[in-house]
């Protein structure tokens, strides 16, 4: 009987030291969970933030571009009638003279 009772101590005492490593391998488990999970959200914040600059250059240069081809397509309307008026100026001038004199 003594001899049952000291082995039911004894496999009470295991199991107390069982319950208390594996309480102990849960709890790092838990902080390398945790590690891990930080390490994961901060590379693909990381991953995003150059994808999100990436793209915000990528906008800026076709922005710039379109920027650019208005610009010049402005330019040659300009031109084209800034050519219009040399070319045409004298013969307008006379048509509103005529028009101004004749009560037009």
């Amino acid at each position: 009987m003594q001899d049952v009772i000291k082995k039911l101590v004894d496999i009470d005492e295991q199991a107390k030291v069982f319950n208390e490593e594996t309480n102990k391998e849960k709890e790092k488990l838990e902080v390398q969970i945790q590690e891990d999970a930080e390490k994961i959200y901060e590379k693909y914040m990381s991953d995003a933030k150059v994808e999100v600059e990436t793209e915000k250059k990528k906008i800026d240069a076709d922005g710039a571009a379109k920027f650019e081809q208005g610009e010049a397509r402005r330019k040659e309307q300009a031109q084209v009638l800034k050519n219009k008026f040399d070319a045409n100026a004298d013969k307008w001038v006379e048509q509103i003279v005529e028009s101004v004199i004749s009560g037009q």
